[in-house]
């Protein structure tokens, strides 16, 4: 009996890691890839969980709900999947559009609550079946257990998926969960309610999950293609780096990478404009490398200026093969060109192992609307960016823009941009239309003279169908020109955007917020204004009112417990989540990855888990305001490696991510220590009879520090400043524990 239910705590564990991260991955690719949606997902997640680990029932009901537990998660998880892949469907959002704020965040939000909730239905009703299998006195034990059997199947999870499963169809993860939660219904079913009908329910369990792996490759291209309205989906892949999707319009392809836009087959006028801007406000350029997409046209408008070496560096390799085979010919030609050195890099770590200079650097990525596109737009960036520039050497990136109508948003997102080249470079030029091209010299100034640059024109011999002479001259001489340039060094908003601070990634998402509510807008834009102090003393002032409220009483010292155990999920979460954004800063693409960084906390987690549950004398104050202590410590100790790593640009090599994975781990041993302790002052002295209640806390404070943390802490405040509120958080609670005199009694 004992061990059926132990299966199912790691089932649930195994369940839960592998189909958060898939459904982590769809929403991105779905919806918007930027930290503050992926924040709203994890906060969905974890408080549909939170409000399903409170449902309560009796021993007698417990072995039947948590096989039902089981069987639903087999048949919800791929319901889910099909459902976040017709959001745009139902949204009615065309491809490669935006979904709109409001009604993407209720429908995510309705998406996962049932899905979640019953995994933390599961963990409860599992936690009283196996209490009933134990004698009297035993429920903080108990529940303790079950949570570390829960991490252990969160660890093999975490393994199995970043090793076996990070390419695999998505509906053949799906039968292979249905597979392991329909074995272990059917074992509970035959041990603990001998029905007679057991039969028949194993063969209903094989015939779906047969069906649904049997399924999976058409399931997968039917369900991809909901993601893609009014256009024809022609392939879809996983790779290392993301999914890839090629769709078709009328004659033309386009190009899709996680669910973000890459452009068409062809674009030429885009092309044009990327391209010979800065290539003409060269003298000669010889050697020019390109950063980004380059495979539809910008490096065959490079080659028209005659250059002796172009070096072209994308992230994805398997989307460059991809990409050829659909081509048209010329383009496919410009890229066997033997000028033309193709190479899969990320490219601030080709930037770091390259030693070469270039005369031209040319910027072609998405708009920075997520960390992992935010740090080609950081001071760290530009400045590898300018030690690769030989003397007199020009470099160029760009934002969409409107310059008819240059809103507050567009005026903090360009300013930002601008203010943080012009930190690196002695000069940066800004022309604005639909596209913002941003020009930085390495020397101390350049006259960018129109004149000049229509004569390096004809004498090129460069036939070019939109930039052309009058449409330089007018680039480089409208009105618009001079008044964003002013608009730019005038903003109270040109702050610098460094890699512990994404500030132009925050007012990239506030620019496509205000494409839908400028009420919202203005609310989430107030709240980057407030001063770091204010931010503190709010936290503060939070947990000195919550623990105001847990005296001495029972039902105070239960309080004590939520407060102590919410606190320790909302650090471990908002940790969890700066882990990730260096881990991406440092590494860049985090998609194959991302479970590492989980699994890496869960086994933190479990080992905190196993090693507080021996240590039964340590009172549980004592033992909470020590963790708590600890925690505190660890977030002050790492503020400085931090700071030291990334504002002074150390080298990191890949060699080093097993640094973030150490602070995983140090992160998840600290919280996972903290549970046994929080569910023995609930459960044994305030005589508490919910077993999940404490589970629930946990989840609840993971909820608000991934939603808080993702969306407003580190772009708002950065890294060092999220890490100090964490660790005044933790300490001032420590201190309460310690010297509180109604909790002082000495069995606490």
């Amino acid at each position: 009996m004992k061990k059926i239910l132990i299966l199912s705590f790691a089932i649930l564990g195994f369940s839960s890691l592998i189909s958060q991260v898939v459904v982590i991955r769809e929403f991105a690719m779905s919806f918007y890839a930027n930290e503050f949606f992926i924040g709203w997902v994890l906060f969905c997640w974890l408080l549909g969980t939170a409000l399903g680990s409170r449902f309560s029932c009796d021993a007698k009901k417990a072995f039947r709900m948590l096989a039902i537990c089981h069987v639903l998660i087999a048949f919800l998880f791929p319901f889910t999947i099909i459902l976040i892949r017709s959001g745009k469907l139902v949204l009615g959002t065309p491809a490669g559009a935006l979904p709109e704020f409001i009604p993407s965040l209720l429908y995510s939000l309705a998406v996962l609550v049932p899905l979640c909730g019953v995994l933390g239905m599961q963990f409860a009703v599992a936690a009283r079946a196996q209490l009933s299998q134990t004698s009297e006195g035993e429920s903080a034990r108990t529940v303790g257990w079950a949570y570390f059997w829960e991490c252990l199947g969160f660890i093999v999870g975490g393994t199995v998926f970043s090793f076996v499963l990070v390419f695999t169809n998505e509906f053949r993860v799906a039968a292979i969960l249905a597979v392991l939660n329909l074995v272990t219904a059917c074992g509970i079913f035959h041990i603990f309610l001998k029905k007679k009908i057991l039969g028949l329910f194993v063969f209903t369990a094989i015939l779906f999950s047969a069906g649904l792996f049997m399924s999976s490759a058409s399931l997968q291209q039917r369900t991809s293609q909901l993601r893609f309205p009014n256009e024809r989906l022609v392939l879809t892949e996983n790779t290392v780096h993301g999914n890839v999707s090629v769709t078709q319009l009328g004659a033309q392809y386009n190009f899709y990478q996680s669910g973000l836009l890459l452009g068409a087959d062809r674009e030429a006028l885009a092309s044009e404009y990327l391209v010979h801007f800065p290539m003409l406000s060269h003298p000669g350029p010889q050697k020019v490398l390109l950063l980004g997409t380059g495979f539809n046209g910008p490096l065959q408008e490079i080659l028209k200026h005659g250059p002796r070496e172009v070096r072209a560096v994308e992230l994805d390799p398997e989307f460059l093969k991809i990409a050829r085979g659909f081509l048209p010919q010329d383009l496919q030609g410009t890229l066997r060109d033997p000028r033309v050195q193709l190479e899969a890099a990320d490219p601030r770590d080709f930037l770091k192992r390259e030693g070469e200079k270039f005369d031209v650097i040319i910027a072609n990525f998405p708009d920075p609307a997520s960390v992992l596109i935010n740090r080609n737009y950081t001071e760290q960036f530009f400045r590898s960016i300018r030690s690769h520039l030989s003397v007199g050497g020009v470099f160029a990136t760009h934002i969409t823009f409107a310059a008819n109508i240059m809103t507050p948003e567009l005026e903090r997102l360009g300013s930002s941009i601008f203010a943080t080249l012009s930190q690196v470079f002695p000069s940066v030029k800004a022309l604005p239309e639909d596209t913002l091209f941003f020009l930085a010299f390495a020397g101390k100034a350049s006259s960018l003279g129109s004149k000049e640059m229509i004569d390096r024109l004809s004498e090129r011999q460069i036939r070019s169908d939109f930039v052309t002479a009058d449409q330089i001259r007018y680039r480089l001489t409208n009105d618009r020109v001079g008044r964003v340039s002013t608009a730019f060094s005038n903003s109270i908003w040109k702050t610098k955007n460094t890699d512990l601070r994404p500030r132009t990634c925050y007012f990239e998402f506030l620019q496509w917020l205000s494409q839908f509510d400028p009420k919202i807008t203005k609310a989430f834009f107030f709240g980057s204004t407030l001063p770091f102090p204010v931010i503190l003393t709010v936290g503060l002032c939070l947990v000195l009112f919550l623990v105001a409220f847990s005296g001495g009483t029972q039902k105070g010292i239960r309080k004590l417990a939520f407060v102590s155990m919410g606190t320790a999920g909302f650090s471990l979460m908002a940790f969890e989540i700066v882990v990730i954004y260096l881990f991406q800063a440092a590494f860049g693409d985090l998609y194959y990855r991302l479970a590492w960084v989980i699994t890496v906390f869960m086994v933190g987690l479990g080992a905190g888990t196993w090693v507080a549950l021996g240590l039964k004398k340590i009172p549980e104050r004592f033992g909470l305001a020590g963790l708590h202590g600890m925690n505190a410590v660890f977030f002050f100790l790492i503020i400085k490696g931090c700071v030291r790593i990334f504002s002074k640009g150390f080298f990191l090599g890949e060699e080093y991510q097993f640094v973030f994975l150490g602070m995983a781990l140090g992160g998840g041993l600290i919280a996972g220590a903290a549970f046994p302790f929080a569910n023995r002052l609930y459960l044994v002295r305030g005589e508490g009879n919910r077993l999940g209640s404490v589970y629930a806390a946990d989840l609840g404070g993971s909820a608000l520090g991934a939603l808080l943390t993702a969306g407003f802490f580190i772009p708002i405040l950065g890294v060092p400043q999220t890490l100090i509120l964490l660790g005044a958080v933790n300490a001032l609670l420590m201190l309460l524990l310690l010297f509180r005199k109604d909790v002082r009694r000495k069995d606490l």
